[in-house]
């Protein structure tokens, strides 16, 4: 049931795309109101934004797995999982982007960006060409590998534990800083090593074994290690310059490959398993 639910809600998303109830997120924002009215320190703050909605699905979990058996694990798993998707149109953002780059207007590209809510910054236009991969790559990681991952290595509840973490990402009274960084660990390197595997596994392979177990570098920084290692080594411009449009359109491809990788690769596990 749980990998009916996994392939339910991924196709659901890839289909429809996010919204709809499960991705309003209203109730979280009345929640956050409420916590932040009490001031609670660091770690109440965190108990009450991310533990205590967890352990309510869990009890609802518990009243349906007994009305319902294993098909409680089909309903409550599937619309948690979708529940733990990003919320950000990926695919239409990245090609809005991409359209207004392949004219010239970088512009328009970088107010795209920062209505997304990234802080855009750069002194040139090869400078630009990084921060928007950098952006995009940690958007296009957070909107569905980890929750696939913790969905299938722990269940619903760590899926939809790693969403609230990223949607306190802002609030100062919940500790997610560290939180984030320690939760995104192990299935970004996951996705680090897939990323080589479906690009130029040679010129990423020193990302891999100088980087991946630096436990201060950044998520999207060690990406965008992984992704400019695979176009200087495949560009041949002397002094490597690199449109925003060929990082953007790197970053879409190698994000595309890795998913049917997961994919493939959940499928091929589960048919062997069972």
């Amino acid at each position: 049931m749980t990998f009916l639910a996994f392939i339910i809600a991924t196709g659901l998303y890839l289909t429809l795309g996010p919204g709809g109830p499960l991705h309003s997120d209203n109730w979280f924002l009345a929640l956050r109101r409420r916590v932040d009215a009490i001031e609670p320190d660091l770690w109440l703050g965190f108990i009450l934004m991310v533990v205590v909605p967890c352990a309510a699905l869990a009890l609802v979990y518990a009243m349906l797995e007994e009305l319902f058996g294993g098909a409680a694990m089909l309903i409550i798993g599937t619309a948690a999982l979708f529940f733990s998707f990003g919320r950000a149109d990926f695919t239409s953002l990245i090609e809005r982007f991409l359209s207004r780059c392949n004219v010239g207007d970088f512009e328009g590209g970088a107010l795209l960006l920062e209505q997304a809510g990234a802080d855009i910054e750069a002194e040139d236009v090869q400078a630009f060409g990084r921060l928007a991969a950098r952006t995009f790559l940690y958007e296009g990681f957070q909107r569905w590998f980890p929750a696939a991952f913790y969905f299938l290595l722990l269940g619903p509840f760590a899926a939809v534990a790693y969403r609230l973490i990223q949607l306190s990402a802002d609030d100062q009274r919940v500790p997610v800083g560290s939180l984030r960084h320690l939760a995104d660990w192990l299935p970004s390197r996951l996705l680090l090593i897939t990323l080589a595997l479906v690009g130029n596994f040679e010129a990423t392979r020193p990302v891999i074994t100088q980087r991946a177990l630096d436990p201060e570098i950044e998520t999207d920084e060690l990406f965008l290690l992984a992704v400019e290692s695979s176009l200087m080594a495949s560009n041949s411009d002397p002094e490597h310059r690199i449109s925003p449009g060929a990082w953007v359109g790197q970053v879409q491809e190698l994000l595309k490959r890795a998913m049917v990788v997961w994919l493939v690769t959940v499928s091929v596990v589960v048919i062997v398993a069972g």
